[in-house]
């Protein structure tokens, strides 16, 4: 299905977006280093979001909350103006719900024995 390449793609529209919005007004030193924490975490999980990686599915989940929770502050703080956070918003939002379903669909795997 398109289910994994959409959430590939709101994943990347979201990493683009947050590091857009951050380094948008002027470019120094401190917001290059803020802009790479910030998708940091997203680069990360991008290449388990790719290989359909169940534990790494899991964790951007949450993650995910966590952005989508910030973006949602940011919004509301500059009066819904700052079009580049509310497309992060958005995208966080998306891939939550693909990545949601994602895990849903994926075959459960067996725990590993331990000895």
């Amino acid at each position: 299905m398109l289910l994994r390449p959409a959430a590939v793609g709101c994943h990347l529209v979201l990493g683009t977006a947050l590091t857009a919005s951050v380094l948008y007004p002027t470019v120094t030193p401190l917001r290059i280093v803020a802009a790479a924490v910030l998708t940091l975490s997203l680069l990360l999980t991008l290449r388990g979001l790719i290989h359909g990686q169940r534990i790494i599915e899991q964790r951007l989940s949450v993650l995910l909350v966590l952005y989508a929770g910030g973006a949602c502050v940011e919004v509301v703080a500059q009066s819904g103006t700052a079009l580049l956070v509310t497309v992060a918003l958005l995208a966080a939002v998306l891939e939550l719900g693909l990545t949601l379903v994602l895990i849903r669909r994926s075959p459960l795997r067996a725990p590993a024995a331990r000895e």
